[in-house]
């Protein structure tokens, strides 16, 4: 036996003896026991039933929105028609589980599983055992095709041609929106500005946890973003060669952080959840209930991690006290400087014009207001919706882990992981593009819920 095939038996020999536990390890290595699939709607059960995008009005709020001023009646502008994503990797807390670079390309069209309620399945490795409280997405690039631009002429702007960008290493039509995320206009107001990074990875928490056994066959992990029916129609204004261009894209509705005119970062606008179970160990649970959202948060953890208070009441001074502070955030919010164009002279006179409107709006915008006021404002608001307990800003308002919309009779969770939980029924829709404040969620119904058939009755 020559030294080739004794390193071979060896090696035979050796899988062989770690084989002797519950399955052979060849069929081990192939076995894929954890399940990751992502939804892009609010609802945990079947299609969004948020108010649909295309029956909004294209170049009006609220679909539009209102951050868009250079051009605003954008008459080549057309609705979205598909979602890009591209993901580079995918962690469970700190342990890597997915290497594979995973690209697609999504019709924002109900009958999609990541919009119809089934979802999309993405490829990963098993973890090892143990607990694991979020999941990390690489997130490269998030776009929607349909960005138009326009260039500056004379005393108006004409339109251009598509936008463009690389989408898997192919020219692509669309804009990538991703590379607006890394932050919001409140952290460009921080001191620690630029460590903060909203998308790379984008942190998502996964609601009760996760208890990995290998053991089981099979455990899901089941991660929504808010997507259908969630977008609104933005600016981002730019000189390519002195020539002033604007472009109108899609990207996450700016209800949590306002996007204001100028304004180049959108971060903390992109909602995720994610939930976890084990086929076979899941309640089904059906609840009787009057017409609206019925919302399920387990009763470990605190509701107002789930919704916005826009009401003040941790500060002293008289200003905030019973203020709308979600208001006060948008009204008071300070105007967006504009961009130097480069070595252009036309241009550069240009920005000087836009650069003395800017200090005049500013001025008017301070008046009456201390900065240790502003700061108050701000802070009191970063506190109602940095909605982790932990202070981890990437997470920002968490989405209940179980969503689902009663016509007025019932409605039915699928795989609900056992344990208490607060129900809640919230009567009305929310507006375009918006979730729900404090106020929608009153009067819950506690209930244990057990594997198996459940029967769950709230008004």
């Amino acid at each position: 036996m020559n030294f080739r095939k004794k390193y071979l038996f060896l090696l035979i020999t050796f899988l062989l003896l770690l084989s002797c536990g519950k399955e052979p390890v060849f069929t081990e290595m192939s076995t894929n026991r954890l399940k990751i699939i992502i939804k892009g709607t609010y609802e945990t059960e079947e299609s969004s039933k948020f108010i649909p995008m295309n029956s909004q009005t294209l170049n009006s709020a609220p679909f539009q929105d209102n951050s868009v001023d250079d051009v605003q009646d954008g008459s080549d502008d057309v609705f979205p028609e598909n979602l890009m994503i591209d993901i580079a990797e995918i962690r469970l807390d700190d342990q890597k589980i997915s290497n594979y670079r995973q690209v697609l390309t999504i019709p924002l069209d109900d009958t999609h599983p990541f919009f119809n309620g089934e979802g999309v399945e993405l490829k990963t490795d098993d973890p090892g055992n143990g607990n694991y409280h979020k999941i990390k997405l690489y997130i490269r690039k998030m776009a929607f095709d349909n960005a138009m631009i326009y260039k500056a002429k004379g005393v108006g702007f004409e339109f251009d041609e598509k936008a463009e960008f690389v989408f898997n290493e192919n020219d692509t039509k669309g804009f990538d929106f991703n590379q607006l995320m890394v932050n919001s206009y409140w952290d460009g107001l921080r001191e620690e500005a630029n460590d903060l990074i909203r998308v790379f990875p984008m942190k998502i928490p996964i609601i009760g946890g996760l208890k990995y056994d290998r053991d089981n066959d099979e455990t899901v992990i089941e991660v929504r973003f808010v997507i259908k029916n969630f977008i609104k129609k933005y600016e981002y204004d730019y000189y390519d060669d002195g020539d002033y261009k604007v472009c109108h894209y899609y990207a996450p509705s700016d209800w949590l952080r306002d996007v204001k005119a100028g304004e180049t970062d959108i971060g903390r606008n992109l909602h995720a959840v994610a939930r976890a179970y084990v086929p076979g160990e899941t309640a089904s649970v059906t609840v009787n209930s009057s017409a609206g959202y019925v919302i399920a948060v387990p009763v470990t953890e605190k509701i107002s991690y789930f919704n916005i208070d826009v009401t003040s009441d941790s500060n002293s001074d008289s200003y905030l006290n019973g203020a709308d502070l979600r208001y006060i955030i948008r009204n008071v919010d300070l105007p967006m400087p504009p961009s130097y164009p480069g070595n252009y002279i036309v241009p550069v006179l240009d920005y000087y014009l836009k650069y003395e409107r800017y200090k005049s709006d500013w001025n008017n915008g301070i008046t009456g207001l201390t900065l240790d006021q502003y700061e108050a404002f701000w802070d009191d608001y970063e506190i109602s919706v940095k909605g982790d307990p932990e202070g981890d800003y990437n997470y920002g308002l968490k989405i209940p882990p179980y969503v689902a919309y009663s016509t007025g009779t019932t409605v039915r969770f699928q795989n609900m992981a056992p344990g208490e939980y607060n129900f809640y029924n919230i009567g009305s829709q929310a507006s375009y593009g918006e979730l729900f404040l404090e106020s929608a969620f009153v009067s819950p119904v506690t209930v244990s819920i057990k594997t198996g058939a459940n029967i769950v009755t709230i008004p």
